[in-house]
């Protein structure tokens, strides 16, 4: 199902736009219930507040988007809240298949696994900004937004050479003041279409969970046209989606969907 996410009444409809590096690789509503932002209480550092707009990105009109780019059928799978412990099985299985995917990394984490986050640009898989440590944007002050976003990207930056042209708000929540920074720092913002709950899973990797992670991506995904399927990468790791994804995978391929990053 779509989310309906709360945001500032001039939202308008963004024109599509791919990933984009800034230097070649080296090679919803309010929070779910239950659901905590992972580091919570973790304050940004400031230094890159400000920082300007990342060279190699396109300009990004404002709004958010919920539907993967492209003609025809397309389909974006997407992982939110990396790098953590499922990150080189996610990977593994995508070269496997041979599909594109977006990360959508925090930048806590990106600085507690910087080879992952490598491993994830070298692949040549896309890489977003998920803010610095998670919290509800939609409760901060411009000047605290601005510091999630700065300090995510430059960590990637330290890390990879390279910066995010994409941003997720953290449970897709967001204002037009988050709209608005993620447009002058030319950041794409995609939210999603195909909610498969994998985080309630809580690190079990039970067939129940692979089941029903599995089966909310097919009703959900199968009945739109350019679906975006939300999928985690925590720290305590997703077993359940790292079982689930080739099944998630040979369902869209079967059904003539191209694979395509944000």
């Amino acid at each position: 199902m779509v989310a309906i996410f709360r945001a500032g009444p001039a939202i308008a409809c963004a024109v599509v736009l791919t990933a984009c590096q800034s230097a070649p690789p080296s090679a919803d509503t309010a929070p779910p219930t239950g659901m905590t932002p992972p580091s919570a209480g973790v304050t940004p550092p400031t230094g890159a507040a400000g920082m300007t707009p990342a060279a190699g990105c396109p300009a990004s009109p404002y709004g958010a988007r919920v539907e993967a780019p492209g003609g025809a059928k397309t389909v974006a799978l997407t992982f939110d809240d990396g790098p953590g412990k499922s990150t080189a099985a996610i990977i593994a299985i995508l070269e496997r298949y041979r599909v594109p995917a977006t990360f959508f990394n925090i930048g806590v984490n990106m600085a507690a696994r910087p080879s992952l986050v490598r491993a994830e640009v070298k692949g040549g898989y896309a890489t977003g900004n998920h803010t610095w440590n998670h919290p509800d944007l939609d409760d901060l002050t411009a000047a605290r937004q601005a510091a999630e976003l700065d300090e995510a990207s430059a960590e990637q930056r330290s890390i990879t050479g390279t910066v995010p042209c994409a941003f997720r708000p953290p449970y897709g929540d967001y204002n037009s003041t988050t709209l608005r920074l993620a447009q002058q720092r030319r950041m794409g913002v995609w939210l999603w279409s195909v909610d498969t709950e994998d985080w309630k899973a809580d690190g079990s990797g039970s067939p129940y969970w692979v089941h029903r992670i599995i089966r909310l991506a097919e009703e959900e995904g199968g009945v739109l046209r350019h679906p975006i399927v939300l999928m985690h990468n925590e720290l305590i790791g997703n077993p359940a989606t790292v079982s689930a994804l080739p099944v998630i995978i040979q369902f869209f391929r079967a059904r003539g969907y191209r694979f395509v990053t944000l």
